[in-house]
């Protein structure tokens, strides 16, 4: 009986991560969220058990989050940040490239989280066809209008990562349903690659890459022959 209410505490830390795991994509943001809660429980069962073992238990805690936060990539990103109407301008400026733009605003705190998985993205995607752009629609937000997203500060919309294909939008996340509610989506790297579906637009355009233009090459032929 002395055990009860602890094995009971378990039980319903098992079920909340159970519940909470069905929304993860990937093992390790599985295991995080698993060790998120037992910490807790584990501070919540030890300060029951000694105020001040619990204290010091929260304060390491604490401290780890701090000194060893959850590693982030901090690489170089290959990112075309938007101002205004620029991002229609260019959409339509070239219509053989392909961009992948992500709608965000500074003050939202899953734009911050998601900024850095972004830019790993550009990193590793980036193409002279494949290109990926930014715009802070909190600053612009006509342009979120103009692209149905909402930057109010209630929106469920920031951020929102938006494919353009041939100048047009093909798909985007997260997903606005016929009857115009946004589906809620949790951001992560392998979830995005595929749900955009990324790896085969990324050998589609590989496979199709942007002719260099006759003049250009005219030019370039006409100078080495100079040189030479």
């Amino acid at each position: 009986m002395a055990f009860q209410k602890e094995w009971e505490w378990i039980t319903f830390l098992g079920c909340i991560i159970v519940i909470k795991g069905r929304r993860q994509s990937a093992f390790l943001d599985y295991a995080n969220t698993a060790c998120m809660f037992a910490k807790f429980l584990n501070g919540v069962m030890l300060f029951k058990a000694s105020p001040i073992y619990g204290l010091v238990y929260f304060l390491a805690v604490l401290l780890h989050t701090i000194v060893l936060p959850r590693p982030v990539y901090q690489g170089p990103e290959y990112i075309t940040y938007f101002r205004g109407p620029n991002l229609q301008d260019e959409l339509e400026r070239d219509k053989r490239i392909t961009w992948i733009v992500t709608f965000y605003a500074a003050w939202s705190p899953q734009s911050v989280t998601f900024a850095p998985i972004f830019s790993e993205i550009s990193s590793q995607y980036k193409l002279d066809n494949l290109k990926f752009g930014k715009i802070d629609v909190s600053r612009y937000p006509d342009v979120g209008q103009k692209f149905n997203v909402d930057s109010s500060s209630w929106s469920k919309q920031l951020p929102s990562v938006i494919v353009f294909e041939n100048g047009k939008e093909t798909n985007r996340k997260p997903f606005i349903s016929p009857k115009g509610t946004v589906v809620r989506y949790r951001f992560t790297k392998e979830g995005l690659l595929a749900d955009l579906d990324l790896n085969n637009i990324y050998q589609k355009c590989k496979q199709n890459p942007l002719k260099v233009r006759k003049e250009k090459k005219d030019e370039d032929i006409a100078k080495e022959k100079k040189e030479n």
